[in-house]
């Protein structure tokens, strides 16, 4: 093995791309999930007349009997005119009425489960109806994004690890050695039961998503997951209690079991993005190849080593020759199929350094570079040593399992990811805009954020970047703006990307601010040679409110503050003075009883500042409270909730406090 040094380097550094193949193929895109790809009315268009309907255009077909598309006004309120309803003829639109609409800007919400794979996403995007934008230039984007559960990815990582052994049990007992060895039985009931533990959470988790019963699945695309998922699972059961109640071991029992986690591997995929792609029958084929392959490989290395009981011997070193064969054409159709998938699934080079799922795909193909160096120690190493000794290759086997085991949960991490101020005492005089800034997390770069006018509606968005040490301005970045309400988790995330204007300055126009209240903010950095994320919150500029005064000696003075409806706030610190406090937040009706309001947003700073977002804590619906230590000085708090009617709560008011 040492005589040909330069054969073995290519060997392994074919393993090497071989194992790159399999990151890319075993993974999904990040638009793979059923985003929004168009609509009528365009995100951020402004329109001089209503529009009667909305028609939404999604990159997979929804299914709408699970799907939703709400349009919502500026004050949070639905103006939908009936339920969502299919397009005839376009499997990917979908479709809403609206009541007559009013000049304003509207929030379109919505939320998808694909018909293809079963994934939820959801996203927002907002247009005007004669509205004013302000004065700016730039594109307006909307963008969707599919929330990932880890209760979702441990049920993947278990159902791909029990599939993977049963493949690979079945494989080797039938092929690799003469007669399915005794570890063969333990080995594929654990994986059985591992493939139907996974493939319930996996199920359990897109219903529940979903937001329906189990029983309301039927007559849905996941109706028809479901029986794809679980079919062959179960079809697997008579071959497993065969194995189970005759002896010696049946191989014909053992085949059954090995054809039905093929089948299941087949449904997965059936399940998966490869399904969402052109020429479908074509991608379902590969990828299927692509993972039983890979589950030969991996899961008959199990079943390798734990079939090797017996003394080293000649006929070990057969056994353990006849795999490493075996798995080298497996890890050539990995290497040939993941190829396959990546061109029609990667994108660009780009992504693999400035997006989430990129950064994952380099971890796992770190990972599978550690997993094709052990394999190749073992194949020119610890196989041709196997019939005088097993320990080098039990020892090796056993780290690529490990390396193994962590490459699968990275691979159901993948599949998962898509290929989201008022015055008190004295109103906060109105300003031309609202600011904000922040830093990376790496204290590379820091940034301010201007939206101008700062009220709802379109606003001019204008980031300015420069160097966190030298202060000197960034140019050539790409910028984007992703906002979400966090007092609002129904609405999906928009976005917007801001044009580079010189000087480490980035503007656009978009009326991505729609509902009053405190966004987060999350803007993404890319360019240069790194990219980097800034966190910030910014909060609309509201209204005059009138707010009446309180002030008792000795207890803490109240502010309230009247909304619409006849509803009212109050808001008051305690003790009220500089130190620990508590800020109380409760919200009353037109009865003056507490308006059970499930959830808020606290924003508090002082006048000029950046205001912080405090824990809050519900002492009761309708009741909140943060814990803030503050100085002397006169405070900024601005709050957002959503009444039980769907009326947005949000006002901003300035409290003095003093020693």
């Amino acid at each position: 093995m040492n005589r040909h040094p330069r054969a073995a380097c290519v060997r392994c550094l074919a393993a090497a791309g071989a194992a790159l193949a399999v990151a890319i193929g075993l993974a999904s895109p990040v638009l793979a999930h059923a985003l929004l790809a168009a609509s009528q009315p365009s995100a951020g268009s402004n329109l001089s007349s209503a529009p009667t309907e909305v028609v939404v255009t999604f990159t997979e077909a929804p299914d709408p009997k699970l799907s939703s598309v709400q349009v919502l006004s500026p004050t949070g309120t639905s103006v939908t005119s009936g339920p969502v309803t299919a397009v005839a003829g376009a499997p990917t639109k979908l479709r809403v009425g609206l009541v007559s609409l009013k000049p304003g800007v509207y929030t379109v919400a919505w939320t998808t489960v694909s018909s293809v794979d079963g994934h939820l996403a959801r996203g927002s995007f907002a247009f005007g109806v004669g509205a004013t934008p302000p004065s700016g230039t730039g594109p307006t984007e909307s963008s969707g994004s599919s929330p990932v559960s880890p209760v979702g990815v441990a049920g993947r990582w278990i159902l791909y690890g029990g599939l993977f052994v049963l493949v690979g049990a079945a494989f080797v007992g039938l092929i690799i050695f003469r007669a399915p060895p005794p570890p063969t039985l333990p080995l594929v009931t654990w994986g059985w039961a591992a493939a139907m533990v996974g493939s319930l959470v996996v199920i359990g988790v897109q219903v529940s998503e979903a937001g329906v019963a189990i029983g309301g699945v039927i007559g849905t695309s996941l109706g028809g997951a479901v029986a794809v998922r679980l079919a062959p699972v179960l079809a697997a059961t008579p071959g497993i209690a065969w194995l189970v109640w005759r002896r010696p071991l049946s191989r014909a029992a053992l085949a059954v079991v090995g054809v039905a986690a093929a089948a299941a591997m087949l449904g997965d995929v059936a399940e998966s993005h490869a399904a969402a792609s052109g020429a479908v029958v074509f991608n379902v084929v590969v990828q299927w190849v692509h993972v039983a392959a890979s589950g030969t490989w991996l899961g008959g290395l199990v079943a390798l080593l734990l079939g090797l009981r017996s003394r080293p011997g000649d006929e070990t070193r057969r056994i353990a020759t006849r795999f490493a064969n075996s798995a080298t054409v497996g890890i050539a159709l990995v290497a040939l199929t993941g190829v396959a998938r990546a061109l029609s699934e990667i994108g660009s080079l780009q992504n693999l350094a400035f997006t989430d799922f990129g950064r994952l795909l380099v971890a796992k193909s770190a990972l599978l570079g550690v997993l094709a160096g052990l394999g190749t120690i073992n194949h020119f190493r610890s196989v041709p040593r196997a019939g005088r000794s097993l320990g080098l290759l039990r020892r090796i086997g056993s780290m690529e399992l490990i390396v193994a085991t962590t490459v699968l949960l990275l691979s159901a991490t993948l599949v998962n990811l898509a290929p989201p101020a008022q015055a008190a005492t004295a109103v906060q005089p109105a300003s031309a805009s609202v600011t904000a800034s922040g830093s990376d997390f790496g204290t590379t770069l820091r940034m301010q954020l201007t939206a101008t006018p700062g009220t709802i509606g379109f606003n001019v968005f204008r980031a300015t970047l420069s160097d966190y040490d030298t202060g000197a301005p960034l140019s050539g970045r790409t910028v984007t703006l992703r906002f979400t309400l966090p007092s609002r988790p129904d609405l999906g995330a928009s976005t917007l990307k801001l044009k580079a204007m010189g000087n480490g300055v980035y503007q656009a126009t978009g009326p991505n601010l729609s509902i009053d209240g405190p966004w987060r903010i999350a803007v993404q950095i890319s360019g240069g040679t790194s990219s980097a994320e800034v966190t910030l919150q910014l909060a609309t500029r509201q209204p005059q409110l009138k707010v009446d005064v309180n002030a008792v000696p000795g207890l803490p003075t109240i502010y309230t503050g009247h909304l619409a409806k006849s509803r009212t706030v109050q808001v008051y610190m305690d003790p009220g003075k500089p130190g620990a406090n508590e800020v109380h937040l409760t919200f009353f009706d037109s009865a003056n009883k507490e308006l059970p309001v499930p959830t808020a947003q606290l924003g508090i700073g002082l006048v000029g500042q950046t205001p912080g977002q405090p824990v809050v804590r519900t002492m009761e619906p309708g009741h909140f409270v943060a814990d803030a230590t503050l100085s002397a000085g006169t405070y900024s708090v601005s709050f957002s909730a959503t009444a039980p009617d769907g009326q947005a709560l949000a006002a901003q008011l300035q409290i003095p406090l003093t020693k």
